[in-house]
């Protein structure tokens, strides 16, 4: 701090200085209080004035309160040097850097949730649609029939709930489930509402560790209302597949659109239902008909 003004009119005053930095006056005051950032004059009256080249240093300061304790920042403040700004920049861009990482991360996963929201939104519930479908890679949890009997699912949904956690993917994809096929046949299980539940699995496990929804064509078709009673359409979907003469593959796939994280209520809740399937070959005689 200068023992007197060079010119104050080379200084720029508190309110000033505080519009062009973007803060409030109570916050140079703070800091000038605890000793953090300082006026390089005040006059007998108590008024601060700052000269031009302290803006780049609070911006600095206001910066490095976003990645560290306030006593660090003032440990730093009081002993700038080269080595020491070093240290303190560099572990600044490594803070910064998984900071953008982990944004960008749940940045794509909210985009993940608008396009499912959007294709519910866009969704007809009359139509059974056939879609060629990539491979997908998915975590699964523990088959419920083999957990105990009761807590089967609640234990298999947490351990796909843990997995999202875990991995950061609660943002994006809800928790589907997997029926098998055999289910649109025999009629669905009472009291249970899929054999596994599944997540779409993490960038960052290994691939091993994935169930694989095989590529292929899907009948698909959206069923509005509680996720409980999806196997109200199987009917329709089993006269839909004989009459277009389709094999239906191994496993019903279950996934939430717009759920509880997007509806309040239950009845309008959208949940894609998804079958393999393949086309029957005709015999010769057959076709000549």
């Amino acid at each position: 701090m200068y023992p007197s003004p060079p010119s104050k009119n080379a200084l720029i005053v508190s309110g000033q200085f505080a519009a062009i930095c973007g803060v409030n006056k109570q916050t140079l005051f703070y800091y000038d209080k605890i000793g953090l950032f300082s006026p390089v004059y005040k006059d007998e009256n108590g008024f601060r004035y700052y000269a031009p080249e302290q803006v780049d240093t609070f911006h600095t300061i206001l910066a490095l309160r976003e990645i560290m304790p306030l006593s660090e920042l003032k440990e730093y403040v009081l002993m700038r040097n080269k080595a020491y700004f070093r240290s303190v920049f560099e572990h600044g861009v490594e803070n910064l850097t998984a900071q953008i990482t982990r944004l960008e991360h749940e940045r794509s996963m909210m985009l993940r949730k608008l396009d499912l929201v959007r294709e519910a939104v866009n969704a007809e519930e009359s139509i059974i649609y056939t879609r060629y479908c990539p491979r997908e890679y998915l975590k699964l949890s523990p088959d419920v029939y083999t957990l105990q009997p009761g807590r089967g699912e609640p234990s298999a949904m947490g351990s796909i709930v843990q997995y999202r956690v875990e991995h950061n993917l609660s943002l994006g994809r809800g928790i589907g489930g997997i029926l098998p096929a055999s289910w649109l046949i025999e009629g669905k299980p009472q009291g249970t509402h899929c054999r596994w539940y599944y997540c779409e699995l993490a960038p960052e496990s290994s691939r091993s560790e994935g169930f694989i929804k095989e590529a292929g064509n899907y009948m698909i078709c959206y069923y509005k209302g509680d996720y409980h009673t999806t196997y109200r359409v199987f009917p329709r979907l089993m006269d839909y597949a004989r009459r277009n003469g389709f094999l239906i593959g191994d496993y019903i796939y279950e996934e939430p659109l717009a759920d509880e994280i997007v509806e309040v209520d239950l009845n309008n809740y959208i949940t894609r239902i998804s079958i393999p399937f393949s086309v029957k070959d005709v015999p010769q005689e057959e076709k000549a008909d």
